[in-house]
């Protein structure tokens, strides 16, 4: 039977359908696009190959790729956590797990990890099921070519060329997040919320720190010209980055709150509000994912995660507008979320604990697929 993680019949909820005459005029817009995008243009599966990055910033392709590993790394560990503390009959964390854990993913990331995270990794994802890992993959390869296409330092009109990946990215639609962003309250309303960040918060922390980069390394891109100083700024944002892991004061240390993209990269906004709201749907989905699989209370993962994908597939459930999306994510303060990629904050700017934000009357956010407890 299938989990009802989200609220209504699962029966009712599918993923969005892609009339074919709609599929049709995507098709024939694609190869348009591809035959008058020049020899540079991409096919579908090269998106993600990041070619302005790796020639011009390697080192951020080489971060991004241990940020990946990592999280695969803490999805395969908390995969088998998770049905550990269930099969126990307890909700209390294993013992060292998280203090383990944090330590294997600060060597990963810091280029010192073991020979086997690779495949580790690799497992991480597959316990999404094939169809959840294939959209977090899709999702990170339309974040590195964000991240490419701003380091270009030749691109004339990066505005267009943010357009042609997004085209690329929905082409595939069966795996393609909404461009458009879903209510934040799905982190705190759903039938297993927090059964990540309460169980494992410095893991959440540290996963968010991850997420804080991959903005963060948006803004020097955008901000300052290509040469010595751009160069400088993204060896900013990384020293900064490190510095969240020291277990120091904040900003050094674990971001509290999600970062998101109106807090931490409102240049990338102002180039494509498209791509950074499926920056962030990526990022929300993942971390229901965590809950999930963390989640001492989930009876049933795989329809769990069934239910969390038909969730953020679908194009019109939980959708707010952009004002709503940027305001509600200032409202969670940018100190913390990690605060600005090349300036150091020492304080919130805010004078309310930013959960107070989710305090509303109209009850909890129920997803469909997903049973409230």
């Amino acid at each position: 039977m299938g989990s009802t993680l989200f609220g209504n019949n699962p029966d009712d909820v599918s993923p969005p359908m892609v009339p074919r005459s709609a599929l049709a005029c995507l098709t024939a817009a694609l190869s348009a696009l591809l035959a008058t995008s020049g020899a540079g243009a991409q096919e579908p599966g090269g998106l993600g190959e990041a070619r302005a990055l790796q020639e011009h910033h390697p080192q951020v392709v080489e971060m991004l790729d241990r940020l990946d590993r990592a999280h695969g790394v803490l999805l395969h560990g908390l995969a088998l956590e998770g049905q550990a503390v269930r099969d126990s009959g307890s909700d209390v964390p294993t013992f060292g797990f998280e203090f383990d854990m944090v330590d294997r993913l600060t060597f990963l990331v810091q280029g010192e990890g073991a020979p086997e995270d690779a495949d580790v990794a690799e497992r991480g994802y597959e316990a999404l099921g094939p169809r959840a890992a294939e959209i977090v993959r899709w999702g990170q390869a339309l974040q590195r070519e964000v991240i490419s296409i701003l380091a270009d330092p030749v691109a004339v009109d990066q505005g267009a060329a943010l357009e042609d990946a997004l085209d690329l990215y929905r082409s595939r639609p069966e795996v393609a997040l909404p461009l458009a962003p879903k209510d934040m309250d799905i982190l705190y309303d759903h039938a297993y919320a927090f059964g990540f960040r309460t169980g494992y918060a410095d893991l959440d922390g540290f996963i968010w720190a991850g997420h804080w980069f991959r903005l963060a390394a948006t803004e020097p891109l955008t901000d300052i010209p290509p040469g010595p100083d751009r160069a400088a700024g993204l060896d900013t944002v990384t020293t900064r980055y490190f510095a969240k892991l020291s277990y120091g004061e904040p900003p050094q240390f674990f971001p509290s709150e999600i970062p998101l993209a109106p807090a931490i990269a409102p240049g990338l906004i102002w180039l494509s509000p498209e791509a950074a709201m499926a920056w962030d749907n990526l990022s929300m989905f993942l971390e229901v994912l965590a809950d999930v699989l963390a989640s001492p209370d989930t009876p049933d993962v795989p329809a769990a995660i069934e239910a969390t994908v038909n969730f953020f597939m679908d194009h019109e459930l939980a959708v707010t507008d952009q004002d709503d999306w940027e305001i509600m994510a200032l409202r969670h303060g940018i100190f913390f979320q990690g605060g600005y990629p090349l300036s150091v904050m020492t304080e919130s700017e805010l004078n309310a604990d930013a959960h107070a934000a989710h305090v509303r009357a109209g009850g909890p956010l129920s997803i469909p697929g997903m049973p409230r407890r």
